[in-house]
């Protein structure tokens, strides 16, 4: 049985799987930290974590001592990116990802669960007679690490053109937005980086036959400073540009309630000119009448008796003038007046609009109207 191994090297490994447990842990049980996203942040350090778990398992030699644990082996690494790019998307887009791309994300891990354990049924026999073979091992391992290799090298690219695209947006503070972005930029520079390192260890070891360990340290290094820095760094600055976002959002919401209650404003000054001087009365009265006594323009006036009442400028003077009539059809002190009278008196220029304008609005004619209000 061979020396538990441990060093400097796979110590600092081991501090940063613990780390990263704790860290996903706080994160997803104490509510301050919980959001729409800090889940997938979390869900990112912890497969980090456990994926460096079983590198450091393979370094120290711990297999030795637990032959069960060359069979516990679980693929955490094909996770790591596509949760990592889920949080982008949900954390600056506050969307989530499309179901297509979640499957193209997440389906490889499962695919490759599948073919370790055919491969493992099918290469090994009982316990004591061939030797067990285990993901620790050559053969297929190897071409599913330049596979993994190769597919979050696609996910990195995917996640930096989000970061871009959301910088592209039209943004009044983008220099403030910025700096919050740059940081996940920074971690996919890293993670780049430690992808060559990782590259670098697999052609050496598949290559040029160097099997010892050590070749993988850059990486899982790497993989242990990350846990780190989006342990310390992630939460604080994924609070921050949501705050930022939602202060933005909601001066933008002041701001459009101000111009809606001013919108608002406007319109009641207007239908109190109409109403206290009685200009829809006036068969002549155009809107051009109307804005130069308001100092608006008429455009504007059409816009804002458009989206108060549903009505375009005429209708609503024709509304008006029908609830004048309305009034004076049922006041009995009028009946020696005749309905067509009592319609240009209120503003219409002929007959045929009254009627016209009166059936529109009440269904009725102005006979049957007056009938039915005086039970005549």
């Amino acid at each position: 049985m061979k020396e538990l191994h441990l060093n400097i090297f796979n110590i600092l490994i081991i501090s940063g799987v613990v780390q990263g447990f704790i860290f996903s842990l706080i994160v997803l049980t104490q509510k301050k930290y919980i959001t729409t996203n800090t889940g997938y942040l979390a869900a990112t350090v912890l497969f980090l974590s456990l994926s460096n778990l079983q590198y450091w398992i393979i370094d120290t030699n711990l297999e030795s001592y637990y032959p069960f644990l060359k069979f516990t082996y679980l693929p955490w690494h094909w996770l790591i990116l596509p949760m990592f790019y889920i949080y982008v998307t949900k954390f600056l887009f506050h969307e989530k990802a499309k179901l297509k791309y979640r499957m193209f994300l997440i389906a490889p891990f499962f695919i490759v669960l599948l073919i370790e354990l055919v491969y493992l049924l099918t290469n090994t026999t009982k316990i004591g007679t061939v030797k067990l073979v285990s993901h620790f091992e050559r053969g297929i391992y190897s071409y599913l690490e330049f596979a993994s290799l190769l597919f979050n090298f696609i996910v990195i690219y995917l996640t930096y053109m989000t970061i871009k695209r959301f910088e592209a947006k039209p943004h009044e503070d983008i220099i403030k937005i910025k700096p919050e972005t740059s940081w996940l930029k920074k971690l996919i520079y890293t993670g780049i980086i430690i992808c060559v390192f990782w590259a670098i260890g697999i052609s050496l070891v598949v290559f040029f036959n160097v099997n010892e360990s050590f070749v993988f340290y850059p990486m899982w290094l790497g993989m242990s400073i990350l846990v780190y820095w989006i342990g310390y760094l992630g939460v604080s600055k994924s609070l921050k540009l949501q705050e930022l976002l939602s202060l933005r959002k909601n001066r933008e919401n002041n701001v459009a309630n101000k111009h809606a209650t001013s919108k608002e404003n406007a319109f009641i000054e207007l239908e109190r000119l109409i109403k206290k001087e009685q200009l829809f009365l006036s068969p002549n009265i155009n809107l051009h009448d109307i804005a130069t006594k308001l100092a608006l323009s008429e455009g504007y006036i059409s816009q804002l008796i458009n989206k108060n009442t549903d009505y375009n400028f005429n209708d609503y003077l024709n509304k008006l003038r029908v609830e004048e009539i309305k009034v004076l059809l049922a006041n009995p002190e009028y009946n020696y007046y005749t309905n067509v009278s009592i319609g240009l008196e209120c503003g219409f220029n002929s007959k045929s609009s009254f009627y016209s304008a009166f059936k529109k609005f009440t269904g009725k004619t102005p006979a049957i109207f007056k009938k039915e209000v005086q039970n005549l």
